[in-house]
């Protein structure tokens, strides 16, 4: 696959096979990944594997999130919603996190994330060429204070993303992009 068709084709398909996905994959995937612009190379990522109790716990806090916004009132349809939520995150094949080290300096600051979202995409487009689908999330769930805790978020970090990656079970077409070229102002 090249890389127009690969940065084309690859989808975020959040409907995993029950298949597990090697650990040594993903790091190596990583490692190729942080190979991205990086101004004053300063690095500034670090990555959470969540697996076996922690993916516990963070289903568990899944499950609490879901509930408290829930807008369902009988006791039966509450545990049925909390049960789903645990259990969407427990079927994950693999989830880790993305962390950025915030520099002091604010210019610094924002070209580090734009450059750790760069690692994230690297990663996908890598995922896809391996057949896994990495969907890469930033809801609720990746921002609270219990999963801040339960990754051992710094004062001095920010999740830049939570990354679900499994090998799809289904397809999915691309949804067509408006041009570039419908985008772009030339000046003179």
């Amino acid at each position: 696959m090249n890389l127009q068709q690969l940065i084309k084709e690859r989808r975020s398909i959040a409907s995993y096979q029950d298949k597990q996905v090697s650990i040594e994959l993903i790091k190596d995937l990583l490692d190729i990944a942080i190979w991205v612009p990086n101004h004053k190379i300063t690095e500034p990522w670090r990555f959470v594997f969540i697996q076996g109790d922690a993916k516990k716990k963070l289903a568990e806090i899944n499950k609490q999130i879901t509930l408290s916004i829930s807008n369902v009132e009988t006791d039966d349809a509450l545990k049925i919603i909390g049960n789903n939520a645990y259990k969407k995150i427990m079927e994950i094949p693999f989830i880790f996190f993305v962390i950025n080290r915030l520099h002091p300096q604010e210019k610094l600051r924002e070209e580090d994330y734009a450059a750790t979202s760069c690692v994230i995409q690297n990663f996908n487009l890598l995922a896809w060429e391996q057949g896994l689908s990495a969907f890469w999330k930033s809801g609720k769930l990746a921002f609270c204070e219990e999963t801040a805790e339960l990754i051992g978020l710094q004062e001095n970090e920010r999740i830049v993303g939570q990354i679900q990656v499994g090998y799809p079970a289904k397809s999915q077409s691309p949804i067509p992009r408006e041009s570039a070229k419908e985008r772009i102002t030339i000046i003179n």
